[in-house]
């Protein structure tokens, strides 16, 4: 993999950035001035240009790109306008900047983003079936070829691992990531998890508190957006501060529904909270009864996808069974795949 691009003749700026780079085991390729740094100009995940070499990287005319950063001593002036000379997007002065250098370097080590799309899913009452549409959307995400996580934010719920036949599997649960706080590597944690046909699955063991702090599913939902296509995260219904968290960052907020008149007005207040606070709410239909339209006007929200039943979830849980990727259920989900794809390419 191409290693992120440091140009600077200053010893001691050189041995700075060279301590941060290893604080995460990212080697760094070292060039003196532009000229012997021109062949790895193009294709370095990120170049990094010290203050004493700015003027000369200018004056070479080396092509403008992305992910240059200016590392300086101290902030100045000088240091600002020599970044705009670059096309430089950061400025990392050292030593304030360190943590954020640390960051970036990491980022690099894992590979180009992927930009993961989060989906926050919530049922309208108890038994809507939001966690089987949860689990079933990530592993049929997983089976067409995306990397998908799955995050049970609903400490209560029982544990999507138990849902999805994973419970033996080893791995990383939430109370092993509690204490975390700040960055979390995507990939350490992919490696880390355990996997129900392909989806990394986040879940509750039977040990651990009945809440999980903030600043945890931040970190989490950071790395999930770094390294994976999409992130599936199981809501519990009260709007808590990880649900907050969750709604900031969701770009899709999904509330599950049957098509009885409790759980459809419990949706229509769901929506009514959710829609302050997610990017875009829609809601899901379980089941094939036919319900008129002023009904699902006073929905508050779209009607995105109608699912048929799955009977035989709960048992295939006890059973130990993952969910199918072939049947009538997963097929409808598929569906909902591919009309969240489209609302992001729109």
């Amino acid at each position: 993999m191409n290693r992120p691009l440091l140009i600077s003749d200053d010893t001691d700026l050189v041995d700075d950035v060279l301590r941060l780079s290893s604080a995460h085991g990212v080697d760094l390729h070292l060039a003196p001035d532009p000229e012997s740094a021109r062949a790895r100009w193009p294709g370095a995940p990120m170049v990094l240009v010290g203050a004493d070499a700015a003027d000369a990287v200018v004056a070479a005319r080396l092509a403008r790109r992305r992910d240059v950063v200016l590392v300086t001593r101290g902030a100045s002036e000088q240091a600002w306008r020599d970044a705009v000379a670059l096309g430089a997007e950061h400025v990392a002065a050292l030593p304030e900047a360190e943590r954020w250098l640390i960051d970036r370097l990491a980022d690099c080590d894992e590979g180009p983003p992927r930009a993961g799309r989060i989906v926050a899913v919530l049922g309208s009452g108890g038994g809507a079936g939001a966690s089987t549409f949860a689990g079933t959307l990530g592993v049929v995400a997983a089976s067409r070829g995306l990397r998908s996580l799955l995050v049970d934010a609903d400490p209560t719920a029982g544990g999507l691992d138990v849902l999805l036949g994973i419970e033996d599997v080893p791995g990383i649960r939430w109370p092993d990531l509690l204490e975390s706080r700040g960055r979390i590597g995507a990939e350490a944690l992919r490696d880390a998890l355990p996997q129900c046909q392909g989806a990394s699955v986040l879940s509750w063991g039977r040990q651990g508190p009945a809440s999980m702090p903030a600043a945890s599913i931040d970190a989490v939902l950071d790395a999930g957006s770094r390294g994976f296509d999409l992130v599936v995260v199981d809501l519990v219904r009260q709007i808590d501060p990880t649900a907050e968290s969750v709604l900031a960052r969701a770009h899709e907020a999904v509330i599950v529904a049957s098509g009885h008149v409790r759980s459809l007005a419990a949706a229509a207040r769901l929506a009514a909270l959710v829609g302050d606070r997610a990017a875009s709410t829609s809601v899901i239909l379980r089941g094939d009864g036919r319900l008129d339209d002023a009904i699902l006007g006073a929905l508050g929200a779209p009607v995105l996808a109608r699912l048929p039943g799955r009977p035989r979830a709960a048992a295939h849980a006890d059973e130990g069974e993952p969910p199918s990727v072939r049947d009538a259920y997963a097929k409808a989900c598929l569906a909902v795949l591919r009309a969240l794809a489209r609302e992001e390419a729109a």
